[in-house]
């Protein structure tokens, strides 16, 4: 996609300017947040709230997301734009181009002024990097100073004070040499995943195209073998009428006695070959069901490969699985949230329905990868994590968080809590919001995040995961909802 493209791609629809601090409305059109605030705020005495794109109405006014893929992109588009004209910050008159910007300093150098950086030992601990005009996206919002470190459990670059006074101080901080390094490794090892991936589905592609082609050669030698088998016995019946036809022939031509005297045996051996049923000459068709069911499973088996390869870069697009709902629990018609009923619901019995708690899985699991998904909560009983394949459906030990195949974040009333195996971790308590759950299957963790304008890490599981895990949600008061 070239420049221009991805520029359209990342306007705004109302100011037609590229993104600032975009948000998702339930349509999935996004709008920078001061944009679609002006336009419901010029609205909000008709009541109405719509989408200024496709023009869908909403009531009440919803919630406005901050679409964090956009943020990314649009941060990543606005570093890649080649700088304005940066000038050189020590020139009084005729300000020369600026070569380098000290991140120390503060300010922009032309080649003149930047002799005493690369000379004098003073600033050999200043970092210069290619010229800047405005440094503020490389400054800590918070103290205003360079970003210097990267934190790792919160994911976001920090600065000194961050490290040694701010939130970030007991967090686990890299360099940003350390962090990059990091990031490639990871993109190496990213790499080998899928090129291992692709490699098993050219050789499944392979399996299928010779496994079909076999079954097509099966059918044709059986519907031959059948031609066959009716042939044979055609051709013998034309034999014995041709011989009894031969032999009448000779007897009517010696004389008409001969012929009187065996024409009784003649018809007895007639008649009896008239009495032999001739074969049921069947409709020699290819019978391609067989072939199609065989088609249709390796299909499945590929989906699940394209699947797992969407896994390994994080991209899953779940839904709950209906099959696995509790009676008490009412899935929407998308299947992205859950609610808690009163009345059990008319579903059919299924050996993976949770039968005692209001548990509910998605269709999705997990075996290999990095992977993440946002969850809005509401309500004052609610639980969520991830279970092992081999969860017990029913019984007290089916609860999530009582068992050794389940993890989960779990909120009663007023008590946060992390559950694993019986074992309860006391947690500070947070309000009802939007949690981030993000997993890591290689290296075995788990980690729970609150979404607000930044990520807060709440809890980090640690262990080693030997079955496929799905995501899991546990609901006993109002509702749970799927954002991704």
């Amino acid at each position: 996609m070239n420049s221009s493209t991805l520029q359209d791609e990342l306007t705004c629809a109302v100011c037609l300017q590229v993104y600032q601090d975009p948000v998702a409305l339930p349509c999935q059109h996004s709008f920078c947040l001061k944009c679609i605030e002006e336009v419901w705020t010029q609205t909000a005495g008709l009541g109405k709230f719509e989408c200024p794109q496709c023009r869908r109405k909403f009531n009440p006014r919803p919630r406005l997301e901050r679409n964090f893929i956009l943020c990314n992109i649009v941060e990543k588009y606005n570093c890649s734009q080649p700088p304005a004209d940066v000038v050189c910050d020590n020139c009084d008159e005729n300000p020369n181009p600026a070569v380098k910007t000290c991140l120390k300093c503060e300010i922009s150098l032309c080649s003149l002024h930047l002799k005493p950086h690369l000379q004098n030992k003073i600033f050999s601990g200043h970092t210069l990097i290619e010229p800047v005009a405005d440094l503020t996206g490389r400054q800590c919002p918070d103290h205003k100073e360079v970003l210097k470190f990267y934190c790792k459990d919160d994911t976001e670059c920090v600065c000194v004070s961050c490290a040694i006074i701010g939130k970030h101080k007991s967090h686990t901080l890299l360099s940003l040499d350390d962090a990059q390094s990091a990031i490639k490794t990871q993109i190496n090892e990213l790499k080998g995943k899928l090129s291992k991936s692709f490699s098993e589905w050219r050789r499944k592609l392979e399996e299928d195209e010779e496994s079909t082609l076999k079954l097509i050669d099966e059918e044709e030698l059986r519907v031959v073998s059948q031609i066959r088998s009716c042939s044979e016995t055609l051709n013998k019946r034309v034999e014995q009428i041709t011989s009894i036809d031969g032999e009448s022939q000779r007897l009517v031509q010696r004389d008409p006695l001969s012929f009187i005297q065996n024409s009784k045996q003649l018809l007895s051996r007639m008649t009896e070959t008239r009495r032999v049923t001739g074969p049921d000459v069947p409709v020699f068709t290819l019978n391609l069901s067989n072939i199609s069911q065989h088609i249709q499973k390796r299909l499945n088996e590929s989906e699940k490969y394209h699947s797992d390869i969407l896994g390994i870069i994080g991209k899953r697009s779940l839904s709950l699985d209906p099959k696995t709902a509790n009676y008490n629990l009412v899935l929407s018609d998308n299947l992205k949230s859950v609610t808690w009923g009163t009345w059990q619901q008319p579903y059919p019995s299924h050996p993976e329905r949770f039968k005692d708690h209001p548990q509910v899985l998605c269709f999705q699991s997990f075996s290999s990868g990095f992977h993440f998904w946002d969850v809005e909560t509401d309500g004052n009983n609610w639980g969520l994590g991830i279970v092992s394949e081999s969860v017990e459906r029913k019984g007290e030990m089916s609860e999530f968080g009582n068992n050794k195949t389940s993890w989960c974040l779990n909120f009663y009333v007023d008590s946060l809590s992390a559950a694993h195996n019986s074992q309860f971790t006391s947690l500070p308590l947070i309000p009802n919001c939007k949690i981030r759950v993000w997993l890591d299957f290689e290296a075995g963790t788990l980690s729970f995040y609150q979404v607000t304008d930044s990520l807060r890490h709440v809890h980090t599981f640690q262990t080693t995961f030997t079955q496929p895990v799905f995501p899991a949600f546990y609901c006993r008061n109002k509702s749970l909802k799927l954002l991704n």
